[in-house]
């Protein structure tokens, strides 16, 4: 085969290399900038770079629970036995048809700041887990309500302390964060379920980072009542059955009064029977609920799909191009290539690692390329049954 190395490249050869460097550049930007923006937080916040409240407030914990009997035996006293100086515990029991009613009553009797009260039968036409949330938020007699499912497990009794820390003055929002549990024979499931929530976390957390908060999670969340009764609740999408976290924060928060928490005190551990539908679940959920988010978010990241596609298509080009023509062409093409490649794998695998997720490698490359037509699939498949996210039938 004759192999051709020349550094006189044709106007169409300039053009590309000059395209393929600019959206090399942009990714570069994108990763450094915005997707390095969790691991740096953590680090200073480890070194106690960051403002913390020194009074911690009275808060009361609102726990969603339905059909969770186990799961309140299991985690309401890690909750409840918190080290923190006042705070009630207040558990919203969504029509249960399980043992959650005499589970909690025994439950109250050991411990005097839990309370819990119930979602009416026979409630239709309404978000059973937006009703089920505002009676907490209504029975809370604490200005501070953070909330979570009773699926979940704090990781020790300083995770009330660690995230309500951030309630300084100006302060009226704090996004938390939620760790899959692994099962033992969980495998490329939850490899590759693992690896699409990291990406979508590392969506929302940068952006809250950068003063640009849309969105956060219900199982670990925190914000003042007075701001739910200031926004009229959830009323503005009582029509759809979710949005009672994404959706609503992107209505309240804003640059200065949102903070995030990343501390391996303030992470919540949510444990399912099945993870991988669960995270199919959430993952139509969001998809469905995002086209209603108000922010600069999804056009950044419109943006950079754009972006990535078009990298990836130049490679190809390039590469292909200079096989057949010129080597030097592919060598250009190669280096830039395998220094991105390595700068995701680097922030990927050490954001993975502070958010107990699994640091994958040689499956990167893999779950990169199928993402994109997986995505796809979930758009086609939420699309069609798109009827079941509107409360009214």
């Amino acid at each position: 085969m004759n192999l051709n190395f020349s550094w006189n490249f044709s106007a169409p050869e300039l053009y590309g290399i000059g395209a393929f460097a600019l959206f090399w550049i942009i990714e570069i930007i994108y990763q450094l900038y915005l997707f390095n923006r969790p691991f740096r937080f953590y680090q200073k916040s480890n070194q106690r770079k960051n403002r913390y409240t020194a009074t911690l407030p009275s808060v009361s914990v609102i726990v969603y629970a339905q059909n969770d009997a186990d799961n309140l035996i299991q985690f309401m006293p890690r909750i409840l036995n918190q080290d923190y100086p006042q705070f009630e515990v207040i558990v919203v029991n969504d029509d249960s048809t399980d043992d959650s009613k005499d589970i909690l009553a025994s439950l109250e009797s050991q411990y005097s700041n839990l309370y819990h009260t119930y979602v009416p039968e026979g409630s239709r036409n309404l978000s059973h887990k937006k009703l089920a949330l505002t009676l907490g938020v209504k029975a809370a007699q604490y200005d501070i309500v953070v909330f979570t499912n009773a699926n979940c497990c704090p990781p020790s009794n300083q995770w009330l302390s660690t995230l309500t820390r951030n309630f300084v003055d100006g302060t009226d929002i704090v996004l938390g964060y939620t760790a899959m549990n692994r099962k033992e024979k969980e495998r490329l499931s939850f490899w590759y379920c693992s690896y699409d929530k990291l990406i979508f976390t590392l969506r929302y957390l940068s952006f809250a980072l950068i003063g640009r908060p849309y969105m956060g999670e219900s199982s670990n969340l925190a914000y003042r009542k007075e701001l739910f009764f200031k926004n009229k609740g959830f009323s503005k999408y009582l029509h759809l059955h979710y949005g009672d976290d994404d959706l609503f924060i992107n209505e309240i928060a804003t640059r200065k009064n949102t903070r995030v928490e990343l501390a391996d005190e303030a992470q919540m551990m949510a444990f399912y029977d099945d993870n991988y539908e669960a995270w199919k679940e959430l993952k139509l959920q969001y998809d469905f609920t995002s086209k209603y988010l108000h922010t600069a978010a999804k056009a950044v990241f419109g943006f950079g799909k754009v972006c990535d596609y078009a990298f990836d298509i130049l490679f190809l080009l390039i590469a292909t191009w200079g096989v057949l023509h010129n080597w030097i062409l592919l060598l250009i093409a190669l280096l830039p290539a395998i220094v991105l490649f390595t700068v995701k794998v680097v922030i990927y695998r050490r954001t993975a690692k502070i958010l107990h997720l699994p640091r994958l490698f040689f499956a990167l490359p893999l779950f990169s390329l199928v993402q994109p037509w997986v995505n796809l699939y979930f758009n086609i498949i939420g699309s069609a049954s798109r009827k079941k996210n509107f409360t009214w039938r």
